[in-house]
């Protein structure tokens, strides 16, 4: 599957994993992602996330959530 977001299909398979993803959270619940070791604190209830950046600078969490879009504040 493409998950290119600099693409129209990868995008729209990005935004449609990340949807079902938050679909599964509790308010306030938390993804950890690996690569960059970026917390994202999701309030499905709200459209919103906050975001703690890691160690390693990654936009396209951003870039694929506000396409959902949700309202996303770094924190």
């Amino acid at each position: 599957m493409n998950y290119d977001i600099n693409t129209t299909e990868g995008m729209a398979n990005s935004v449609a994993w990340t949807e079902n993803l938050f679909s599964k959270m509790a308010e306030g619940g938390s993804w950890m992602i690996p690569r960059s070791m970026t917390i994202v604190k999701v309030y499905p209830l709200k459209k919103e996330v906050e975001v703690k950046r890691g160690v390693r600078l990654d936009k396209s969490i951003e870039q694929v959530i506000k396409a959902m879009g949700w309202k996303v504040t770094i924190i």
